[in-house]
């Protein structure tokens, strides 16, 4: 991430991007199972390991079709939807 857009997103969020940093580190530092009780849920996450993935359903997707976030070790993420018709 750019220091530009670190700005930008600590704005978006209403803190300094120190404050955000050490959010992260923190976040980072946390034990894996706990994190993702914390996001999804105890138990809700399934853990891909051909994709070394843990994936859950999205906690605040409420549209068609299977929101879903997959985390990765360093726990970053990305997020997706499964159309409707492709879980058919």
């Amino acid at each position: 991430m750019t220091k530009r857009s670190e700005q930008m997103r600590a704005e978006e969020l209403g803190t300094s991007v120190e404050n955000m940093r050490e959010v992260e580190d923190r976040l980072r530092a946390m034990p894996m199972d706990r994190f993702l009780d914390a996001v999804f849920g105890p138990g809700n996450a399934v853990y891909d390991a051909s994709a070394d993935l843990w994936i859950g359903a999205h906690p605040r997707y409420a549209g068609p079709g299977f929101g879903f976030m997959a985390i990765r070790r360093d726990k970053s993420f990305f997020c997706g939807v499964i159309p409707p018709e492709a879980l058919q």
